[in-house]
């Protein structure tokens, strides 16, 4: 049976080691961020990872920095590489580079390895912190496998072979590792975790920042006058699929409705999206609103009527359990989302589902129409978060793992 870690008192300081296939730097507010932000406080924090400016290429990566420049700071990050290089090659070159940068940082004096969702450089750094005694988390935030199937930093004739070196990779990662965090258990039947090892540690959200009634003002600098409006915000990724949502825009306007589209967010997707307004005839209703600092994210929510979550339907999507979700519920909203089986589990009745226009359509009208319906959803929706999903009691439980992990070790 897999275990959900209790909470217990105050964690001993810890010298924690995080092996990323994310850059902190490069990306928005992530689990890592928080990870991070908060072990940081009590912990000492090493993050050894891959230098994403592929990402940099895309995104207003300055933008995302803002409000983690504090925490980032006050943690050492060592990349595998400073070189231009794809991170698909950063991370498979790393079974060379991950030993010299071990030693680099002394490696034998950490407690812990909290090896956050990678595959290759995760299970090098892994075996190698195994040899001296020191034992390893292993993070899976998502389905790694079926993303690399759906990457655009692969080309496209090798992702079936990418997809099966993932599967391989992710279950040399477990077997190395003492235990497992997942974000749902949908994800521990997909990557076969043995449930002895599998601990659920779901996403949160910051309740402190994201709630209240955001910055007054902000619907009228960015063109709404009165207009009912959707929301998302996220990066576009090719799991986002808006064409559904604007097929829905579309035929509602023409019926009459008055409906605007605001998305915060870009990223490759983003000349997707724009094209795809016009091919529906509604790019006078959709507003990009480019990336948004951190901290001003839960503005932008208070600007939206109903949020979405309007994911592809494949299994990239159907073990994902969106930040966003928790904090557009965090913010009082109601939530239409693609019928995701993570979603679902972990919120079960208190959003919307919707994976076709006409789907969309029928929530939409549903929406707009009774106003004390989405009053009442997104009241419900808060306190449901605020008493289950709180970052701060989530990453109490990683930080229990943590210590737990690291003083069974010891005890060997």
């Amino acid at each position: 049976m897999v275990r959900t870690i209790p909470l217990l008192a105050r964690c001993r300081l810890m010298r924690i080691l995080i092996t990323s296939i994310v850059d902190l730097n490069t990306i928005g507010n992530s689990r890592l961020h928080q990870f991070v932000k908060q072990l940081s406080r009590e912990h000492e924090i090493t993050v050894l990872s891959i230098c994403d400016k592929w990402k940099a290429t895309n995104t207003d990566v300055r933008a995302y920095a803002d409000g983690f420049d504090k925490t980032l700071s006050e943690v050492r990050i060592t990349y595998f590489s400073r070189r231009n290089v794809s991170p698909v090659l950063q991370e498979m070159a790393s079974c060379i580079s991950s030993g010299k940068l071990l030693e680099n940082i002394s490696y034998e004096h950490f407690d812990v390895h909290l090896n956050y969702n990678s595959l290759i450089s995760g299970y090098f750094v892994s075996r190698k912190l195994k040899s001296a005694g020191i034992p390893t988390v292993y993070d899976l935030a998502d389905d790694l496998p079926a993303m690399i199937r759906r990457s655009p930093q692969i080309p496209f004739l090798l992702r079936p072979l990418g997809e099966a070196l993932g599967h391989a990779m992710v279950n040399r990662n477990v077997r190395i590792a003492e235990k497992v965090s997942l974000t749902t258990r949908s994800l521990v039947s997909s990557l076969r975790v043995p449930s002895v090892k599998a601990e659920i540690i779901p996403n949160g959200v910051d309740t402190e920042i994201f709630g209240g009634q955001g910055a007054s003002g902000l619907r009228g600098e960015l063109g709404f006058d009165g207009e009912f409006t959707l929301g998302f915000v996220g990066t576009l990724r090719e799991w986002i699929d808006f064409r559904p949502v604007f097929g829905a825009v579309n035929r509602l306007s023409r019926n009459g409705y008055d409906l605007k589209v605001l998305i915060v967010g870009e990223e490759v997707g983003l000349d997707h999206t724009r094209n795809l307004a016009h091919e529906f005839a509604i790019s006078d209703k959709v507003i990009f609103a480019g990336t948004a600092p951190y901290q001003r994210v839960p503005d932008y929510i208070s600007c939206m009527d109903v949020c979405l979550l309007p994911f592809t339907t494949d299994s990239v999507s159907q073990n994902a359990l969106p930040l966003k979700l928790f904090e557009y519920m965090a913010c009082g909203k109601p939530v239409i989302s693609t019928n995701m089986e993570a979603v679902a589990e972990a919120v079960d009745s208190r959003v919307s589902y919707a994976d076709s226009e006409a789907d969309y359509c029928d929530a939409i009208v549903e929406l707009h129409n009774d106003r004390q319906l989405g009053s009442e959803l997104g009241l419900a929706g808060r306190q449901f978060v605020e008493e289950n999903y709180s970052w701060a009691s989530n990453i109490a439980r990683m930080e229990v793992l943590l210590e737990e992990t690291a003083r069974a070790a010891k005890c060997k």
